[in-house]
């Protein structure tokens, strides 16, 4: 029997680790392979150290040149080259390339069985050619390099094929039994780091995607909504929107109603995010639906809108919601509340809340809802606020309240402009809550004010912009 030699024991101690699905770090190498063999134990800890290097690497070029300069520590070649396998396309596909440190463009797909690499893939084993002359299967390709010899390692991940990593030389015999088994032991890892690599990548996409879908949406979302009316005489008019995050849940819109009638509504979807975007854009559509034929009265119109958004079976969906509608002749505004906070009304120095309670939207059919109307005069102010206003908190946890809401109104001017008051509540909820602090919650205003503008035509449908 032929003796065996010491080093080939240490190469079946490093032999012994490919059957490991690695899904991490490797173990370090025992001090007893330290002693015993040190040569081999050197290219073991070589292994190692490229191992845990190679798990970090997230960018997937980044990561393949590295692959190619740390496999060239352990086993001299003249071209190094890598291809990855479509699922999709059920080819192999080159990705990169390099040749004496410089990248090579290879645009090469191959199907399973098919030349030197495709056949490694296929057969899920490693392909050691002393001269690939002498191999029918052999493929040149355009690397720039009078290929003699080829190491061909498959890429597997729990015998799910990820890819093939090639080695070409120049000179025939140039890779070794023992080459094979090093690579095929870093074959393990470097096939975790690429799969982390691409589902790294995945995320990335989608998440581009994501911001990229937000970002239209918001803007979608920020055009449904007007910014004011025209042709309200005897009204100053203005709205404000901060949502928490990239899309709200809460809305509100201004509707023609009638010759001199202007409808207001004002909505705050219990949830946040998507779904309430969603949801709030559907009670918008519903209204501006109803609203071309018929012409109800506030609370009519909430029940017929509750009804609606009841019927539909959204489970654990529902709107706070106020809807008010101003007559321009008779200075005269009715409102009617399904759940929304109260709307304040400034006059003469003092702030009155209007007390109006209802059941929010959706929630239960064949709700009724109570209105109540106010014949304003110049000078007064109306205030339509969400929860978000109400309830922006502090560093102590404090809520902003109904009570500093009244205390911005009771400190506001005649010279003030409804756009003036709505920004100044605003400033205040945001002085209050503190600098960088993240909103909890969607912020949205409405505020009337009436002038003392004379006017003789109230004929004209108000104009939304």
């Amino acid at each position: 029997m032929k003796a065996r030699r010491r080093g080939d024991s240490a190469v079946d101690e490093i032999t012994k680790l490919g059957p490991f699905a690695f899904l991490g770090d490797a173990d370090p190498v025992p001090q007893s392979l330290l002693v015993a063999y040190p040569e081999q134990a050197k290219t073991l800890m070589l292994l190692h150290e490229v191992s845990r290097e190679l798990t970090s690497i997230l960018d997937r070029q980044e990561l393949l040149r590295s692959i190619a300069e740390r496999v060239k520590k352990i086993v001299d070649y003249d071209v190094f080259s890598v291809m990855l396998w479509n699922e999709q396309t059920q080819l192999l596909e080159s990705v990169f390339g390099m040749r004496c440190k410089d990248y090579i463009p290879l645009r090469m797909q191959l199907p399973l069985h098919k030349g030197l690499t495709g056949t490694a893939a296929g057969e899920r084993r490693v392909l050691r050619i002393h001269d690939v002359n002498e191999d029918p299967r052999y493929i040149r390709s355009e690397t720039g390099v009078e290929t003699r010899s080829e190491l061909v390692v498959p890429l597997l991940m729990k015998d799910r094929l990820i890819g093939v990593l090639d080695l070409e030389s120049e000179r025939r015999h140039a890779f070794t039994l023992e080459h094979e088994r090093m690579l095929s032991t870093l074959g393990s890892f470097v096939a975790v780091a690429l799969e982390n690599a691409r589902l790294y990548e995945e995320a990335l996409e989608s998440e581009r995607r994501l911001r990229t879908d937000l970002d239209t949406a918001k803007e979608i979302q920020r055009q449904l909504l007007p910014t004011g009316a025209r042709e309200v005489p005897g009204l100053d008019l203005a709205a404000a929107y901060v949502p928490a995050s990239e899309l709200g849940g809460d809305f509100y819109d201004f509707l023609p109603y009638g010759k001199g009638r202007l409808a207001i509504a004002l909505g705050d979807v219990a949830g946040k995010g998507i779904a309430a975007a969603l949801y709030g854009s559907l009670a918008i559509g519903m209204i501006r639906e109803i609203v071309v034929d018929h012409i109800y009265e506030p609370s009519s119109m909430l029940a017929l809108l509750n009804q609606r958004l009841h019927n539909g079976r959204l489970d654990s969906r529902f709107i706070a919601a106020l809807f008010a509608v101003y007559d321009a002749a008779s200075r005269r505004l009715t409102i009617a509340n399904a759940g929304g906070p109260y709307p304040l009304l400034f006059r003469g120095g003092e702030v009155r809340t209007v007390l109006l309670e209802g059941v929010p939207l959706g929630l239960l059919p064949e709700t009724e809802y109570d209105e109540s109307s106010i014949d304003l005069i110049p000078g007064d102010v109306v205030v339509f606020a969400s929860d978000g206003i109400l309830e922006s908190e502090n560093a102590a946890k404090e809520e902003f309240g109904p009570e500093r809401l009244s205390g911005i109104l009771s400190a506001i001017s005649p010279e003030d402009s409804a756009r003036g008051i709505a920004q100044r509540i605003l400033n205040e909820t945001d002085r209050f809550s503190g600098a960088g602090a993240a909103p909890h919650d969607d912020r949205t205003l409405v505020v009337l004010r009436v002038t003392g503008e004379a006017a003789s035509d109230f004929a004209k449908l108000p104009v939304i912009y």
